[in-house]
């Protein structure tokens, strides 16, 4: 009776969506990004912001929304989700972090989670304008570990290639410490017998391990499969008990080994099972994608990290689906419309530096921009910050006179304030001679102290708004 009964909710859940596609009154927009971008506080802010507008005269904290600006902003109030089987965000679990006493930041995303807010307004175009003085806006915001993003490239890859990619003699993985203790355990098997779960499941341990020390300790973020990362229900599961194979192990196409065999099995039953079914189910009924980059972070761990993060994302970037949604696409086969890419944490440097962080962010994404813009997808970017950790100031140096600083509460430190010049952000991508230099000290912050009924301060989130879900409020 208790299936029943879902399977009877998710029907008429289905069937209203279904309805406010129709009437372009449901948008369904994804945050993504790298590991450390920001995510969870991004979107616990957003949702703020909205559900605490009309308490903020004037413009509710949002002067660029324009939906705010001219006062048609009635309302926004949490729906619950359509997706029953899709953890809710953690909104009230984050906000407590945030309010609390130290604040702190909420925890990173370990799973894919959804919210739903309904948005009221009033109409000021189209057909609605002449009919109702009230339009609800449905908008679905799905967050997404950064980690399970990085496997869609292996939609496009077989296990050979996949294998060479990762293995190539100047990958970051392959210059890790534990990658020689990964490789002696593989040339330990012999290649010509069957292996057993067990001596594929030690390698994969070994594998995993690799993965952790080259993302949590050297700061890289190219890491596959991610779910040997975070696994989810997939944890022990000869599922994740794969790894890459290096090249001088592989034989022909008609001969190969054991090894290799049982060694493809898996990662085409991964792609097949795990990776495949993700996107199908999720990425290809998104409208608009917003992607947070963490250029600070990448700059301050160094050239190697900065070039593998450009590249995780612009492999990433192959995989999205882009294109105009006219009205049956919108209902059968929705495709991404718009995408943002959003320079996150710029409260970390001075008013003068954004612009230059902006800048480098066009360059750094280039190759994805052009492919989305030219398969009919509006592309824009921006330089945020969902929360102001800080504040602007001047101090005097003694070689420079005086210099714009920034201050806030360290995140290191027990919430002591620091005050610092944190250096320039170069406007293109660095060559050689800036990476030896190193002239710049970008320091996490922690959250804010304020009243709890005091909304965070933001940088451009109204400008944001305005882009990703201006438009449907008209």
């Amino acid at each position: 009776m208790a299936d029943l009964k879902q399977r009877w909710h998710q029907l008429e859940q289905k069937a209203k969506d279904i309805g406010y596609r129709t009437t372009d009154r449901h948008l369904r927009l994804a945050v993504t990004g790298l590991s450390g971008a920001g995510k969870t506080a991004f979107i616990t802010s957003l949702v703020e912001k909205l559900l605490s507008a009309q308490q903020q005269p004037p413009y509710g904290g949002l002067p660029l929304f324009t939906v705010c600006r001219e006062g048609r902003f009635i309302a926004a109030r949490r729906e619950r989700q359509p997706d029953l089987n899709i953890a809710s965000f953690g909104y009230d679990t984050a906000m407590s972090a945030l309010r609390d006493n130290p604040p702190r930041w909420p925890q990173s995303t370990t799973n894919i989670s959804e919210l739903r807010l309904a948005i009221d307004y009033r109409p000021k175009a189209g057909v609605l304008a002449n009919f109702v003085d009230k339009a609800t806006l449905h908008l679905d915001i799905v967050d997404y570990p950064g980690e399970w993003l990085l496997d869609l490239p292996m939609l496009d890859l077989d296990y050979q290639q996949w294998s060479t990619q990762l293995l190539a003699a100047n990958s970051p993985l392959t210059n890790t410490p534990s990658y020689a203790d990964f490789i002696a355990k593989i040339t330990a098997l012999d290649p010509t017998q069957e292996p057993s779960d067990e001596a594929l499941a030690t390698i994969s341990d070994s594998y995993r391990a690799l993965l952790e020390q080259l993302v949590h300790q050297q700061g890289f973020y190219l890491a596959q499969p991610g779910r040997l990362l975070l696994p989810g229900d997939l944890q022990g599961t000869p599922l994740l008990a794969f790894f890459p194979l290096p090249s001088q192990l592989f034989t022909g196409q008609g001969d190969s080994s054991p090894l290799q065999r049982q060694l493809q099995q898996r990662y085409d039953a991964y792609v097949k099972q795990v990776v495949k079914p993700f996107y199908q189910r999720y990425f290809e009924e998104f409208d608009r994608q917003l992607v947070l980059v963490d250029v600070l972070g990448a700059l301050n761990r160094g050239r190697p990290q900065f070039e593998d993060m450009a590249n995780a994302l612009n492999a990433l970037n192959q995989s999205f689906r882009f294109g105009k949604g006219g009205f049956w696409q919108r209902l059968f086969s929705p495709k991404i419309d718009r995408l943002l890419f959003a320079v996150s944490k710029v409260d970390q440097i001075t008013r003068e530096q954004q612009g230059n962080a902006l800048s480098l962010l066009k360059a750094l994404l280039n190759p994805g921009w052009q492919r989305a813009d030219q398969q009919g997808c509006a592309v824009e970017a921006m330089a945020v910050s969902a929360i102001k950790t800080t504040r602007y100031g001047m101090a005097k140096d003694r070689g420079l006179g005086e210099v714009s600083v920034v201050s806030g509460r360290g995140l290191d430190n027990g919430g002591d304030t620091i005050t610092l010049f944190p250096g320039e952000v170069p406007q293109a991508l660095p060559n050689k001679d800036f990476w030896q230099q190193q002239g710049f000290e970008f320091v996490n912050f922690a959250p804010p102290l304020q009243p709890p009924e005091q909304p965070f301060e933001h940088i451009r989130l109204d400008h944001l708004l305005e882009y990703l879900i201006g438009d449907k409020l008209l």
